[in-house]
């Protein structure tokens, strides 16, 4: 996740990637840019109650990060965000790549 959030260049993340999810996650990287979203605050820590995604055989097992960043608010000034990325990552073609994810950002306390 870091080559993917913090360096933020497709070189350094496209072995990791499944080549299905290949044309999402390039989007995604550059959504995160325009999002403001430029590190990742907390590592992945695995969970075992994500929703599946039985069509790209995703189970329930993903890991879950943190990542943090800030955006410009007309009238608002700067407001700092904070995203949640899940990764689903499956052993194919003898590697660890992403399979499936899922991106939010969760809104600030009011």
């Amino acid at each position: 996740m870091h080559r993917l959030v913090e360096v933020g260049s497709w070189d350094a993340v496209e072995g990791d990637v499944s080549p299905q999810l290949v044309p999402e996650v390039r989007g995604f990287q550059q959504q995160i840019k325009r999002d403001g979203v430029h590190r990742v605050a907390k590592k992945g820590v695995l969970h075992h109650d994500c929703p599946p995604a039985s069509t790209v055989g995703a189970g329930k097992e993903c890991f879950l990060y943190v990542l943090t960043g800030s955006q410009v608010v007309p009238l608002g000034g700067t407001q700092k965000l904070v995203a949640h990325l899940r990764v689903w990552p499956s052993y194919e073609n003898g590697s660890w790549q992403v399979i499936n994810y899922d991106y939010s950002i969760i809104p600030p306390p009011a």
